[in-house]
């Protein structure tokens, strides 16, 4: 661990940069962003409006269309983790829940042109909803670390990942189909999209369709664990003539029940008419069924713990209108969007004849408004408003899976019904000193924020109340500045505010997150949380030759939500799925802290040779506002990063790449129970016999190779080997174990 933290810090520099667009009034340009080119002219819509990458203030990794296709990834959650800059926790082959700074899920804002992602019953746990972006439609995927609340609201404490979509073009009328077939042979899956772009005068469209087959997952062979067996499934749950077996698996390292199969579709059509823009984009994901495999592997005494624990179906439905009028200095860009996301979960326990089936719907619609306007050669103002409604109907079926008989159950949130209503509005300027190399951006936003969740006078939890309700009027502001200290060498540096509102998720949900031992139960009286965010970093570069960046970052977060030991009605416990459970309820009872140190970067060795890498290392702990002892917190992953190094050549490129992850001790585990420490290679293990935990998540290396040929004619190969060494590891805090080796092979072309 320690050679290869090394050679991070030997040379490292930033990933995927964009190369220069061309300015248009009509859109942010698609560009391809998987070469490091001038750093001058990377723009960068993770700060809302398009902006000079040396010019702003934060921490921000690029990976462009081209990057994407090189790697191959199941999921943009793969993706993310080949970046080394961004850590992902896997509950399942079907998710990807990615950690910024310490933060992950609902306290990370997902961004698709210009639209909020995340709605009212994102979790605080683990989220999956990132595997309904499918990589295919993506110009390029955008990670903006740190507080980004002035520009996007609410859940934005982590930072914000942005996800541009491609763009049609105007042109000359031409028809140009693409297709693309790829094969990953560690879960034998194969995913196959057609594409087709339309180009005409003043009418642009593309349309994709991806089919992707993924079956079980095969773990690596080789463990780094004192116990040689962690990890792989000995036996497994199906039915039999309807009735729950246990089988013995045959090979143990096939993690069965991790196959799922996923369909998407993409649509955008941009149009020009006089000096007004449109662009119609519509999305929409569909999987059928997503085992929960940390749920299925779970035995109590040698007896499964569940017959049946799958998100059924798992769908995200996207349409948005955008129009844009202006010139480059000044425009106007409005945006309305309509989401509407169907999560089932269907549980059952082993040989239960009930089965359990709790549906929530969420609709969601957006406006945003926004105003950019440049004022003279130094000044640049940025500004608008944001109003966005959430409805959450939630629903909870029992079905005799003998009779098919169905009656009323519970629901995973408030069964009448939650509707969540924010108002936002905003403004940021930039002051740019060209004599001095100084740049200034400060912003301000001030939003409303109402929550009312209604519950049955039926409800089966016998709730003392009808209804909860949350109002808040939260403000934020950040300010920033980059400093030229040198040819090459800049200062950069910004303390940000951020803040996130309790959503329908926190104040309503029922939920045994560890089954018969924690029942999260609705929390009546919840407030915001608020972080207090410093950035500083240092970076040095020079085109074409090298850059490196370093930074330090430090995040204070009051009114931190954590579930607690509660009480429902006078009672401690109550029954539930037929096990006598203690209650928990969400509540704001700690302060917490993050602070961590990242390194990124890029050296040309030698012409076309290049050593690349990077390494993050966080810290976080809280204590309980009554003055309890200091804490670790949850969702704070070891050290990690990636380090490869890559020959480009004129059509061609190879890579080798190692990833890598620190220890993980077993002491630095927070007590709540978020981070799987049980589902980790050495557990709750006593060693040493004093009666304490004394394992640990241990550190590893997964070495990569992989390289890629395009020819003129359109014609694009690209094969890898990845876990060269079938080592079997799991990442941090997650319930299933990482792919063993595997060869993956890519074959697309454009017609």
């Amino acid at each position: 661990m320690l050679a290869i933290a090394v050679t991070c810090l030997m040379g490292m520099v930033y990933g995927q940069e964009n190369r220069s667009p061309k300015a248009d009034a009509n859109k942010e340009s698609s560009i391809d962003t998987s070469d490091v080119e001038s750093f001058e002219e990377v723009l960068v819509s993770s700060q809302r409006f398009a902006q000079k990458r040396k010019d702003s203030p934060r921490q921000i990794e690029v990976v462009g269309a081209k990057r994407l296709a090189e790697l191959q990834p199941a999921t943009l959650g793969d993706a993310l983790i080949n970046t080394g800059q961004v850590f992902v926790q896997k509950s399942q082959m079907g998710g990807s829940s990615p950690v910024l700074r310490g933060f992950e899920a609902s306290r990370v804002l997902m961004v698709i042109d210009g639209v909020r992602v995340n709605n009212a019953t994102y979790r605080a746990g683990h989220l999956q909803d990132i595997i309904t972006i499918d990589p295919f439609i993506l110009d390029r995927m955008e990670v903006n670390f740190g507080s980004g609340s002035t520009l996007y609201g609410s859940d934005a404490l982590g930072g914000v990942i942005y996800f541009k979509t491609k763009d049609p073009s105007l042109g000359k009328f031409q028809i140009v189909p693409n297709a693309t077939v790829r094969y990953q042979s560690v879960s034998k899956s194969t995913i196959g999209n057609l594409g087709l772009q339309i180009q005409s005068k003043n009418v642009g469209a593309i349309f994709s369709a991806t089919r992707s087959n993924f079956g079980d997952l095969r773990s690596g062979s080789k463990n780094y664990s004192d116990w040689d067996t962690f990890g792989f499934l000995p036996k497994y749950v199906t039915q039999i003539n309807g009735v729950d077996t246990v089988l013995r698996n045959d090979d143990p390292q096939i993690q069965k029940g991790t196959g799922y199969s996923q369909t998407d579709l993409f649509a955008k059509v941009f149009a020009k008419t006089g000096g007004f823009y449109h662009t119609v984009n519509v999305q929409k994901s569909m999987a059928d069924l997503i085992p929960r495999y940390d749920r299925m592997s779970q035995f109590n005494n040698g007896i499964p713990v569940y017959g049946r624990w799958d998100y059924a179906p798992q769908n995200r439905q996207f349409l948005s209108y955008t129009m844009k009028n202006g010139s480059e200095e000044h425009n106007t860009r409005l945006v309305l969007a309509q989401q509407e996301t169907e999560v089932a979960r269907v549980t059952r326990n082993f040989k239960s004849v009930t089965e359990r089936t709790q549906l929530d719907r969420v609709k969601m619609s957006t406006l945003n408004l926004d105003r950019h306007d440049k004022i003279g050669s130094r000044f640049t103002l940025n500004s608008g408003l944001e109003y966005v409604i959430n409805d959450v109907d939630s629903k909870g079926t029992n079905r005799n899976i003998n009779t098919q008989v169905e009656t009323v159950t519970k629901a995973r949130y408030s069964d009448s019904g939650a509707t969540t209503k924010m108002f936002s509005v905003f403004a940021q300027g930039i002051y740019k000193l060209e004599k001095t190399g100084t740049v200034i951006q400060g912003g301000l936003r001030y939003s409303s924020y109402k929550l009312l969740a209604q519950f049955s006078a039926a409800n089966p939890w016998k709730l003392p109340y009808s209804s909860i309700s949350f109002a808040s009027a939260t403000p934020s502001f950040d300010l920033g500045f980059t400093q030229k200290l040198h040819e090459g060498l800049m200062l950069k540096g910004s303390v940000n505010q951020a803040y996130r509102n309790p959503n329908v998720d926190d104040m309503t949900k029922v939920f045994d997150s560890k089954p018969g031992m924690k029942l999260l139960v609705p929390s009546e009286k919840l407030n915001a949380e608020r972080s207090l965010t410093i950035d500083m970093g240092l970076l040095w570069r020079k085109d074409n030759a090298f850059a490196i960046e370093a930074g330090y970052f430090s995040s204070h977060v009051s009114q931190l939500l954590l579930d607690q030991p509660g009480q429902l009605n006078g009672k401690d416990s109550m029954m539930y799925d037929g096990r006598m459970t203690r209650i928990y309820q969400i509540q704001n009872v700690a302060l917490g802290k993050i602070t961590g140190t990242y390194l990124n970067a890029k050296v040309r060795l030698v012409r076309s040779l290049w050593i690349s890498g990077a390494l993050t290392n966080t810290r976080g702990t809280y204590y309980l506002n009554k003055g309890d002892v200091e804490q670790p917190l949850d969702h704070i992953p070891p050290m990690y990063g990636q380090t490869s190094l890559r020959w480009n050549g004129k059509d061609w490129f190879v890579e080798g790449q190692c990833l890598f992850n620190g220890k993980k001790k077993a002491s630095d585990y927070s007590s709540s129970g978020e981070d799987n420490q049980d589902k980790q290679p050495i557990g709750m293990a006593d060693i040493n016999g004093d009666g304490k935990a004394d394992g640990f998540n241990p550190a590893w290396q997964c070495w990569n190779v992989r390289g890629g040929y395009q020819h003129r004619s359109g014609l694009m190969v690209n094969l890898a080997i990845e876990n060269l060494l079938d080592l079997h590891y799991r990442y941090f805090a997650s319930g299933m174990s990482a792919g063993g080796r595997s060869v993956n092979v890519s074959v697309a072309y454009r017609f």
